[in-house]
């Protein structure tokens, strides 16, 4: 008499969640060891993410990258206090996204004139919308 598994229609596999198998994400930390705010950095460099923050990142991962990145990092931080955000970003909020970046273009200029500030050297802000 042949044997049968009389699990098999009990356990399926689910797929939990639907959508493009490579989403945009962002992460953002908060961790107070130096060390391993600046391992964590790197960690997120070598995924490919782009630094948009000093503790915020930005780039397009897979659901398997997001879990391996997600347990290196905890393997990374131990028991150390650290707060850590994964957040999936759909394609039609990033439609939407602006982009609003004030820099100087020479700090060292502004230090060293007299107080008076030309046009060129003023902040500069850019709004981008996604796609431009």
């Amino acid at each position: 008499m042949a044997r049968t598994n009389r699990y098999s229609s009990v356990l399926r596999p689910v797929l939990v969640g639907k959508g493009s198998p490579e989403v945009s994400v962002i992460l953002l930390y908060d961790i107070e060891n130096d060390r391993i705010r600046t391992r964590v950095s790197e960690i997120c460099l070598d995924y490919g993410l782009q630094r948009i923050q000093f503790s915020a990142f930005f780039g397009k991962l897979n659901r398997n990258r997001r879990q391996e990145l997600s347990l290196k990092l905890r393997g990374e931080i131990g028991d150390e206090s650290a707060r850590i955000r994964l957040l999936p970003v759909c394609e039609a909020d990033l439609a939407d996204m602006w982009v609003l970046e004030q820099y100087r273009r020479d700090a060292d200029a502004l230090k060293a004139g007299n107080g008076t500030r030309p046009a060129d050297l003023l902040p500069k802000l850019r709004v981008l919308r996604q796609g431009e």
